[in-house]
Order: C-alpha cells, then sequence, then structure tokens
C-alpha cells in the first residue's frame, strides 16, 4: 500500500550552503547522510577549480534505485539530490516530479523524476518504455523508489530497466527516538497553515518522553508499514483532546493522540 500522493515540487533557486543544512537536519539515514555530504564536497573542489581557471566538465546525471518502506525520507532525499545535480551542472533544473509507477508517465522536465513502485500496482510495459527513453535522452535523473519487496518483484522481471540504474540507497526504518524528533519539528513549525494552528508542546514532552509513548503505543509492525507518515495524524489527534483555551498539548494529551492517530491506521489497514 502506498500513500504517497503525485505531484512536482517547485522550490526556490537553491544555495550549496542551504543545501548542507538540509543535510545536517535529516533525522536518521547516516550512510545517505555521508554519500549527500561527499557530493556536497565534490561540487566545492570543482567550484575551486573554476576559480582557479581549471576547466569542469559537468557530471552526466545518473539514475538510482531508493529501498526502503513509506515515510522513511526518500522523497526528501530525492529532493536534495536534485538540488545538488543542479548545482553541480548535471542536471538543467532542480524540480522532483513524483507518481506512481502505475500511472501515465510525468516528465522531469531536465529535473529528477521520483518513481513510486507499489506491490499491488507496478509500472505498466508503456510507462516502462517511456521511462528507458527517459533514462537514455540523459537529461534527467530517474529513482525508482519503494520496498525491497516491489522493488526486488519488478526489477528481476524487468532488467533491461535494470541495468540502467547506477547507485542504490538504502532508507532503514525509522526508530521511535527518530519519530520523535521529527515530531518535534513538525510541532515547532509556525506557519499559516500548520498542523497544530498555535497550540504547542509543552515542557513535558521531551524527546525522551515522546519515544517512549511511541514505543508503547504504537504496534511496531505499523510503525515499520508508515514510519514518519504516522505522525501529522497523531499531532491532529492531540490537539483535538488538549485543552482549547490554553493552546497547550501536554505529554497525556500527546500520548492519547498518538493512541488515537495509530488506532485510524490500524483500522485502515486492517491490523
Amino acid at each position: 500500500m502506498s500513500v504517497i500522493n503525485c505531484e512536482t515540487f517547485y522550490e526556490d533557486e537553491p544555495m550549496l550552503e542551504e543545501v548542507k543544512r538540509e543535510i545536517s537536519s535529516i533525522v536518521g539515514l547516516p550512510e545517505i547522510k555521508r554519500q549527500l555530504e561527499s557530493i556536497v564536497d565534490k561540487i566545492i573542489d570543482a567550484e575551486k577549480d573554476a576559480a582557479d581557471g581549471i576547466r569542469v566538465i559537468p557530471p552526466k546525471p545518473f539514475h538510482m534505485v531508493f529501498v526502503g518502506r513509506n515515510g522513511t525520507g526518500k522523497s526528501t532525499v530525492a529532493r536534495i539530490i536534485g538540488k545538488l545535480f543542479y548545482l553541480a551542472g548535471a542536471l538543467a533544473s532542480y524540480t522532483v516530479t513524483e507518481m506512481q509507477g502505475n500511472q501515465k508517465m510525468k516528465y522531469a522536465e531536465g529535473g529528477v523524476l521520483l518513481v513510486n513502485i507499489d506491490e499491488e500496482d507496478l509500472i505498466n510495459s508503456d510507462t516502462q518504455e517511456e521511462l528507458i527513453a527517459a533514462m537514455d535522452a540523459g537529461d534527467s535523473s530517474i529513482v525508482l523508489a519503494g520496498n525491497y519487496s516491489a522493488l526486488n518483484q519488478y526489477m528481476k522481471c524487468n532488467l533491461n530497466l535494470y541495468k540502467r540504474f547506477s547507485a542504490r540507497l538504502q532508507f532503514d526504518d525509522l526508530t521511535c527516538e527518530d519519530l520523535a524528533m521529527i515530531l518535534e519539528r513538525k510541532a515547532s513549525i509556525k506557519e499559516e497553515n500548520d498542523l497544530l494552528c498555535g497550540f504547542e508542546l509543552d515542557s513535558s514532552c521531551s524527546t525522551d518522553s515522546i519515544a517512549r509513548t511511541i514505543t508503547e503505543l504504537t504496534p511496531r509492525n505499523l510503525r515499520s508499514l508508515l514510519n514518519a507518515h504516522l505522525l501529522d495524524q497523531m499531532l491532529i489527534e492531540a490537539k483535538k483532546v488538549a485543552m482549547p483555551g490554553e493552546k497547550i498539548i501536554s505529554l497525556g494529551d500527546l500520548a492519547m493522540g498518538i493512541q488515537n492517530g495509530a488506532d485510524i491506521y490500524k483500522k485502515l489497514l486492517n491490523l
């Protein structure tokens, strides 16, 4: 089952320092962060060479496989890679277009195309041929993303597509500590349409206490299926039980939100 919507991400013109901050703010995924930082180092070296009058040939974009379950950060990393490839001169655009594999082909227009593979809805033959053509054209980067079972099922039957991918990134499930850190970050966002609409977590909601609560109130199989995709609903449910006049969410309110949010997804997924 997939819970990913298809869309194109348009962001402001990237600056290398901003992208470095995005990489450092990634929760979990230490090996992937290391690989992203390695690309940053190569961009910095190329900029130094160019400043010294050395001719720098932009690298060619390459295609990748992202292996991991829902909510493990694949879309976030794809957007960062799009910016890095753009800054390195490998791509003409830093936008990321996201689609489901069973949908009509979308085009990356010089950026990154993130194709999500689902075990229930694999890529159809027409889309596969269009993907191969887009990869061979060499003006965009194609990323195939999904869990191990879905990707393995698809790739073993489509070697012509598989051989065109040159890199594989593994996205491990997030720990309860990771989820707690992401939940705190989501709760701290203060924008016009933020999740909590002016509510705030009180001091009892520490990272450790949130992690313990998530561990106690959510089954492991649910966390593995959805990872960070669980958190928005939990915060919404916590806001519902908080005292409206005070606009403060206590640890008890958050625990109720985590429990109610988990129950909603368990029913939805028949767990």
